[in-house]
């Protein structure tokens, strides 16, 4: 449903410049923000398809017209033709799928995707359904050597700033606390 704002950086540096007469899937869309984020931020006029399992989602966003295209749609599968997509990005959604079926959809991906596959998933995060939503409960977790081996360029994005950094790697020590939250962001050219 929604993301943590330092993703918009990463992500955003991840897609081209201009967008113009690219079609961009949104997989896991939820409320439209990154195709908000998309129209509002980079240049062009893409074409874009957002889909989503949450059927309440869909229906709050359509109205918004962010999106050229809604598919109500279960992942992994992903009902769009061979190299069909530009860009494909599935934001926060892997660690709401089983392993088996996130690996599917990253297949899935590089089936309809003919550029760039952008993911992101976050790491050391806990979540359970929100509002009502049972897919918006995190129920695996990935780490950078789950994307490098399927060739993704990969970074991973601390929560926390620098400096708070190293007293929450003591405490935790200190106090057995879990690590901290952290984004990994991963993108793979096709092209």
């Amino acid at each position: 449903m929604s993301h943590h704002p330092l993703l918009n950086t990463h992500i955003l540096e991840f897609l081209p410049d201009d967008l113009d007469n690219l079609i961009v899937l949104d997989v896991g869309c939820g409320l439209g923000e990154w195709g908000f984020i998309m129209r509002t931020r980079k240049r062009g006029s893409p074409y874009l398809i957002g889909i989503d399992v949450w059927h309440p989602y869909l229906e709050r966003v359509c109205p918004l017209e962010i999106y050229d295209e809604l598919i109500q749609v279960r992942l992994p599968h992903i009902p769009l033709k061979e190299k069909s997509i530009d860009i494909s990005i599935a934001c926060e959604v892997l660690e709401h799928l089983s392993k088996i079926d996130g690996y599917e959809l990253m297949t899935e991906l590089e089936g309809v995707t003919e550029k760039i596959i952008i993911v992101s998933t976050p790491l050391n995060w806990q979540q359970e359904e929100i509002c009502g939503n049972p897919f918006e409960k995190h129920i695996n977790e990935w780490l950078p050597k789950d994307f490098i081996r399927r060739g993704y360029e990969t970074k991973v994005v601390h929560v926390l700033p620098k400096t708070l950094e190293v007293a929450n790697r003591i405490r935790s020590i200190i106090f057995r606390l879990p690590p901290t939250p952290q984004l990994i962001v991963a993108r793979k050219r096709l092209k």
